[in-house]
């Protein structure tokens, strides 16, 4: 099953990836009238379903699977039925597309029905290995703590969800609809992404020989406990899910929880790493920290104001960070940090099953593309978010400035780089999933 577990997760990231560049032409100076407008918003849905929440969940069940040695078949089924749908329906430019926050919906039957087959099949999973992971949550090995506290948040992002259903309201505001449903699940959806990132550098690590002890460490897993189990009682506590309370509060766990979290995990970390340039799994866990520190400098640079001036006067009104390109440039240079991470973890996982051939400086060059090239597309974004431009929309009509034209297509430049790394990762891990093992 861990074969099948990885073939999924690549399939869904290189679908994602395709869409992703659909989505970047669209927004490229002199380019962008190669996109229709109305399937831009379908290319952006599809490529966040498929390229961040199919692919790190997938893959975080492939972990699951293979830390806990229990073969989840039902929950791959449900997966694979769920991505499927999900892809024909953004491929299909079918349906209308809502860009609400977290898991950007596209309002068809189709999509309902595949966005819960797949959410089914990972919540199954989740309860499955519950009481295997809280027997673990007190383990000091990294990779062991980190993988059951993901199970444990993952139950709680169920609870989280099934009581926002009363809250969603009509569905004449489709939008809010949708950001109500999501909004507290879907923050504690990216304390899961925070702990799966933190799990493949510890494994990155392990990979060079390193393996650290937790030691106290494991007690800051309170954090996102106590902000995780604050989000499920959103919906109980509050009559709007997305009110200016809750979008206080959930800022406030970004900020403190989830952050502060990792911060102090990278302290750990940062004293056992090695600069080995030529070395894969030692470049890909640097280029994945720095391009996750880039990203969190942004939402920082951004959030903080407005929680100071909270903070100051808690009567004011709370806006948060101002929407403009910064927003996508930030989780791009978080996320992308994941993406960078699991893709070199597939090649030492293809490694295992003894798929492919033996790796070779293509997988380092690949690596090395990614990241630069995510580095030049979350850049271009932040420059371009700086002047005020604004986010989910097509073409370039909306400015003339010079700066965020050069940005934009900075962004462009960035995009096709990391393309091109994405589809010689696809194409090397589809070729190794589907060929023979060695001595078969």
């Amino acid at each position: 099953m861990e074969r099948n577990w990885l073939t999924l997760s690549v399939i869904s990231l290189g679908l994602g990836g395709l869409l992703a560049l659909v989505a970047a032409v669209a927004r490229t100076p002199l380019v962008y009238k190669l996109v229709p407008p109305d399937y831009f918003y379908h290319s952006i849905i599809g490529h966040v379903d498929l390229a961040i929440v199919g692919f790190f969940l997938t893959f975080g069940m492939l972990l699951w699977q293979k830390n806990y040695r229990v073969e989840l078949k039902p929950s791959f089924y449900l997966s694979l039925l769920g991505i499927g749908g999900i892809a024909l329906v953004a491929l299909s430019g079918t349906g209308k597309a809502v860009p609400n926050n977290y898991l950007p919906t596209i309002d068809h039957p189709l999509f309902w029905v595949s966005a819960l087959l797949f959410f089914s099949g990972f919540w199954l999973a989740s309860f499955r290995l519950l009481p295997e992971a809280l027997e673990d949550i007190g383990s000091e090995d990294p990779k062991k703590h980190l993988l059951s506290l993901s199970i444990v948040l993952s139950v709680l992002m169920f609870l989280a969800f099934i009581f926002s259903l009363p809250k969603v309201g009509s569905k004449e505001e489709l939008y809010l609809f949708y950001e109500r449903l999501y909004w507290a699940p879907g923050h504690i959806h990216q304390f899961i992404n925070g702990v799966f990132l933190l799990y493949a550098w510890y494994y990155l690590l392990e990979l060079r020989g390193v393996k650290p002890s937790l030691g106290r460490l494991k007690h800051a897993s309170a954090l996102l406990f106590g902000f995780s189990f604050s989000y499920v009682l959103i919906p109980l506590a509050l009559s709007d899910t997305v009110s200016e309370q809750a979008r206080r509060l959930t800022d406030l766990g970004y900020a403190f929880g989830i952050g502060l979290f990792i911060f102090l995990h990278l302290f750990k970390l940062l004293k056992h790493i090695r600069v080995e340039l030529k070395n894969l799994y030692s470049s890909a866990l640097m280029l994945s920290i720095a391009l996750y520190l880039l990203g969190v400098f942004i939402a920082y640079a951004g959030l903080m104001p407005a929680l100071l001036e909270y903070f100051m006067n808690p009567h004011s009104h709370y806006v948060g960070m101002k929407s403009s390109l910064s927003i996508p440039a930030h989780y791009h240079g978080v996320i992308t940090s994941q993406t960078l991470a699991f893709m070199v973890l597939t090649y030492s996982l293809l490694k295992e099953l003894e798929l492919g051939a033996k790796l070779s400086k293509v997988s380092l060059l690949q690596a090395y593309m990614y990241g630069v090239g995510m580095f030049m597309f979350v850049l271009g974004l932040f420059f371009a978010g700086l002047k005020g431009a604004p986010r989910k929309t097509y073409g370039t009509a909306f400015t003339n400035d010079p700066f965020v034209l050069l940005s934009l297509s900075l962004m462009g430049a960035g995009t096709l780089l990391a393309v091109l790394a994405g589809i010689i990762f696809v194409v090397y891990a589809l070729k190794s999933l589907l060929s023979p093992a060695r001595g078969e």
